[in-house]
């Protein structure tokens, strides 16, 4: 009975590192398949920008979004024709998605990463952050 229940702890195991190694490469997949862009806007609490509108971004409602995002809000880019990028959690999970766009609220930033979009929700996975040209001179 113990030797049964030892090869079956065995199969087990050996199963789920055959499953765990399979979705590594799968998600590698999806990474190197997808292409990287810069997208360019204001960073935003997404909860703030749908509930207020415009009264929900800019440099007057960035302690409310920095406050928001610190809870747990979501935060997203919002570009200037209006178009937003909700920041999403990265492939890896190593960092949560508003990790790069914490100290940018309510600034205009370019941010690159994978955007992915799906039933008219925009999601970038960003791998950088950096203020535009004009705003560093």
């Amino acid at each position: 009975m113990k030797q049964i229940a030892v090869s079956f702890i065995a199969i087990a195991c050996i199963s789920a590192l055959a499953l765990a190694g399979g979705q590594s490469k799968d998600e590698s997949k999806k990474s190197s398949d997808a292409k990287s862009m810069k997208v360019t806007g204001e960073v935003v609490d997404v909860s703030c920008y749908l509930a207020h509108g415009d009264g929900g971004k800019g440099e007057s409602h960035m302690s409310c979004g920095q406050a928001c995002a610190k809870n747990g809000g979501p935060l997203g880019i919002l570009t200037k024709d209006g178009k937003l990028y909700v920041s999403v959690l990265p492939d890896d999970h190593k960092n949560g998605p508003n990790a790069l766009l914490m100290d940018h609220v309510s600034h205009t930033v370019v941010a690159t990463g994978v955007v992915r979009t799906k039933g008219g929700t925009n999601g970038i996975m960003i791998t950088k952050v950096e203020m535009p040209a004009e705003a560093k001179q």
